[in-house]
């Protein structure tokens, strides 16, 4: 690898325009393309294999009517009017929304007394879209948004719900993230004291970006992009780019300051600090690739972008960067510095890099080298506090019951709740099927049905009335004849504990199967919804229900798909925890060629997963500072993305300081004189990498989608437990307690082991 990085090196020094035009052609056409092949990211979540997930497949295919997208729209009479006193205005409005592009259907409340409350004063309509769920084009969305708050009045109040609403984040990159970027610059000028220097990271850091996205929306018509996937590409290549290039700079500028020539020194920092970087961003890359073992497209997807775009961002910072670097020359210093460096390359290269005594890394390390048990309580009393609210970790999905106060949805909610009842918002479809076909009795039940509703309407009296009445008898009789003995189940379910409602809604025409609606007594994440949905599954319960043991049960709709969704992320969690933390195990090992060193690493690493759950609990679940909106149950992917994430910085970390320890071992075997120098040369641009880090992540905290504002401040608590009190306060303690027994490994194993420099190359020989 170092032998590699040394003619990129070579070849960015002579030919620095022609690899930044590669890169230039490479965004050239990937623009292009995404202009040909772009598709708007979607904000439906599914995942295969689960029961909901699978009764939504055979309810498709039993009835492809159904499978669209569907919406409510929900009124309240206010100053003492009533719903049928407003019955002009609403229709008005309805008539209105079944105009749009996408809806196929609009069901008013005025057809069905089940849609009108009892206290009359709040009512809903059903609109049915014609695509599947996400799928409504945004413009219709905001149409019907427009004419819903246009119909509010002082004596009627419109709110909209379900796919009616847009979940796709109106912008991907806000004010906030601009700010986390602007600190980042910041950060890096006081660092590099250049602003040239500063923006080459940032620029590199934006050509991956650039590449990134567009390759992954050039791909948007072959893969299904979700909302947040295209933001977290961007949190991460925008936080590991300019890390990545901060890293190599660094190492650059601080080999032209001791004496070597410019092209030199861009060889020896790419075989060194870009070997690093590259070692670093495999750890990633592997890291967030590993999401496909939890076996869920919608995550499988956001890992896989995300791993490219560390990829790139590597990329750029190992060949864009030192043609960047080489086209620079000289400006990347300040003039002082400038004339530093021409003094110092007359006396020629110095081999040893001079650490400051007067720097604050020097003396914290003095510190924690003199009192390294104190050094180590105190970190863990710090941050065993922050990490106790994960116990109280509660995974769900973004509903409306959780929504901002004053959105619509959650209005629309509350009033679903006041007029029919908790569990209106949490209806479950049971698909049944197995029933018996139509029979003449079935015919009979509902002809006598039929007339029994039409009792007390005027008889017709004239022949042609009474054949058209006739003819509309048998029309109906052929209609509601297969749903006879669906409408026995209902009646039969209706009868369940924590069972409100039950009604009979649509059946082939054999009447072998049939849909079902059933409405609970308790809320969408109440417990007693969930065991519910489990008893209805349960095939004795349909036995029992239809006295046919042929007949089965499948439950499906919103509630039924979180709750299955929410089980099976909950189920990988730690599977994916297991994967991680053997793998960064691995990795450590065979990096430092020690045992004690990647078991300490690893442990420090599930100690700022930890801190980063605890912060999140207390943040976005327990409404602490008052920075969510609406907090309720943590999205149930968030745990995940984040820990994998976390793991491939962390890992970073810890490469960058104790690959120092591990070379300065390697030469001296003094155990204690390893840890002081491997820190102090790298702790300051570690503190460097970790504010920018923070600072971009932190951006995304004022994102208008809560999914990421969660996502944002989780790697950013994550990044500052990990970075300032696990790397560089508990790790340099351990380390010295440790002493030399930290760098020991069984001779059997280390004779097998593969043998990686993760300090590179610094001669290519």
């Amino acid at each position: 690898m170092g032998q590699f990085l040394h003619l990129l090196a070579r070849t960015a020094y002579k030919h620095p325009w022609r690899v930044l035009a590669v890169w230039l052609l490479i965004l050239a056409t990937l623009i292009t393309t995404t202009a040909f092949f772009f598709k708007a990211p979607g904000s439906s979540i599914s995942i295969p294999g689960t029961p909901a997930q699978q009764a939504i497949d055979h309810v498709g295919d039993l009835f492809p009517a159904a499978g669209g997208g569907t919406g409510r729209i929900v009124f309240k009479a206010e100053n003492g009017e009533t719903i049928v006193s407003q019955r002009e205005k609403i229709e008005s409005l309805l008539a209105e929304v079944a105009k749009e592009d996408g809806v196929s259907q609009v069901v008013s409340p005025f057809l069905s007394s089940t849609f009108i409350s009892e206290s009359g004063d709040i009512a809903y309509a059903q609109v049915q879209l014609s695509g599947t769920v996400g799928s409504i084009d945004e413009g219709s969305i905001a149409s019907i948004t427009n004419k819903a708050e246009a119909a509010n009045s002082e004596t009627l109040q419109v709110e909209i719900a379900g796919d009616l609403i847009n979940k796709t984040p109106g912008e991907i990159v806000g004010v906030g993230e601009i700010a986390g970027v602007a600190i980042a610059l910041v950060v890096l000028l006081i660092t590099l004291g250049s602003l040239i220097a500063a923006g080459m990271p940032l620029l590199t850091a934006l050509i991956g970006i650039g590449v990134s996205m567009t390759a992954l929306f050039s791909l948007s018509q072959v893969i299904e992009i979700g909302a947040t996937t295209p933001v977290l590409a961007i949190m991460l290549g925008l936080a590991v780019g300019i890390d990545y290039a901060l890293f190599i700079t660094n190492k650059y500028r601080s080999l032209l300051l001791l004496g070597y020539s410019y092209e030199e020194a861009l060889k020896r920092a790419l075989g060194t600090a870009g070997n690093a970087v590259v070692f670093a961003a495999i750890t990633v890359i592997i890291a967030l690739s590993a999401l496909t073992v939890v076996n869920i497209p919608f995550m499988t997807t956001m890992g896989l972008s995300g791993a490219g775009s560390i990829a790139i961002a590597a990329l750029v910072a190992i060949s864009a960067l030192p043609a960047l670097l080489r086209i620079a020359g000289p400006k990347i210093f300040s003039r002082k510095q400038r004339l530093l460096v021409e003094k110092v390359q007359k006396h020629g290269a110095e081999k040893i890099e001079h650490v400051a005594h007067n720097t604050l890394w020097y003396k914290w390390s003095e510190q924690i080298i003199k009192r390294p048990i104190i050094f180590l309580l105190v970190g863990l009393l710090i941050v065993i506090p922050i990490a106790l609210p994960a116990q109280d970790l509660k995974l769900g999905l973004p509903t409306d019951q959780y929504a901002a106060t004053e959105s619509t949805e959650r209005k629309a909610y509350d009033l679903l709740t006041e007029g029919f009842g908790v569990g209106f918002n949490a209806p479950l479809t049971v698909l049944v099927q197995g029933l018996p076909k139509v029979t003449e009795a079935d015919k009979v039940a509902a002809r006598q049905f039929i007339m029994q509703q039409s009792a007390g309407q005027p008889v017709p009296t004239t022949p042609a009335a009474q054949q058209a009445a006739f003819a509309q008898l048998n029309a109906l009789t052929e209609q509601y004849a297969p749903q006879v003995q669906l409408m026995k189940v209902a009646t039969e379910v209706g009868k369940l504990n924590d069972v409100q409602q039950a009604l009979a809604a649509t059946a082939t025409k054999d009447g072998t199967a049939g849909i079902i609606q059933v409405i609970p007594k308790t809320a969408p994440i109440d417990a007693k919804t969930n065991d519910l949905i489990e008893r209805l599954r349960d095939t004795a319960t349909a036995e029992n229900v239809s006295g046919n043991k042929n007949v089965t049960f499948e439950v499906t709709g919103s509630t039924a798909l979180q709750k299955d969704i929410n089980e099976k992320l909950s189920n990988a969690l730690p599977v994916y925890l297991i994967v991680v933390v053997g793998l960064s195990i691995i990795l450590l090992i065979i990096a430092f060629r020690s045992i004690l060193v990647p078991l300490k690493a690893t442990l420090g690493f599930l100690l700022s997963v930890l801190a980063m759950f605890g912060a999140l609990v207390a943040v976005f679940q327990w409404g602490w500072f008052g920075i969510a909106e609406a907090p309720g149950p943590i999205v149930s992917f968030i745990p995940i993305i984040a820990t994998g994430v976390l793991f491939g910085l962390a890992m970073d970390y810890e490469f960058f300081l104790v690959s120092g320890m591990h070379e300065e071992y390697t030469k001296t075997k003094d155990a204690k004189r390893s840890v002081a120098r491997g820190f102090r040369l790298g702790a300051k641009v570690v503190t460097a990498a970790a504010i920018i880090m923070i600072s971009v992540f932190a951006g995304f905290i004022f994102n208008h989608d809560a999914t990421i504002q969660a996502i944002g401040f989780a790697l950013a608590v994550g990044i500052l437990v990990d970075a300032f009190i696990v790397r560089m306060t508990i790790v340099p303690a351990v380390m010295t307690l440790l002493g030399k027994s930290a760098w020991w490994i069984p001779k059997w194993l280390d004779k097998r082991l593969p043998h990686v420099s993760i300090e590179g190359e610094e001669d290519d020989k």
